[in-house]
């Protein structure tokens, strides 16, 4: 009778631990295998030029005439996302 009452024990034990150990294994490899994604790099440039000369530089005739700098292209989606289904008609707020 004892030891049928400590197989039942450990066997929930032994179970519980293999699927920790399961876990774990996939989560290093998932992260080990996971490619980074480059755009998210964070790149830091130094500024030799001091404060003072920049502000004096920018003059309100200077910011009149600047060009914008080119942004981003935003509309492509990364190849895993998806877009949200929209529904095909409108549906109406006050349809009772």
């Amino acid at each position: 009778m004892m030891s049928r009452q400590r197989k039942l024990i450990y066997l929930p034990l032994v179970g519980t631990i293999l699927l920790c150990l399961l876990v774990g294994v996939y989560l290093l490899a998932w992260k080990r295998f996971s490619k980074p994604d480059p755009s998210s790099t964070i790149i830091k440039h130094s500024v030799d030029t001091p404060a003072d000369d920049a502000l004096k530089y920018w003059t309100a005739d200077k910011m009149r005439h600047a060009k914008a700098a080119p942004l981003p292209n935003v509309n492509a989606l990364d190849q895993g996302k998806q877009r949200p289904r929209r529904p095909s008609h409108p549906s109406s707020p006050h349809k009772a």
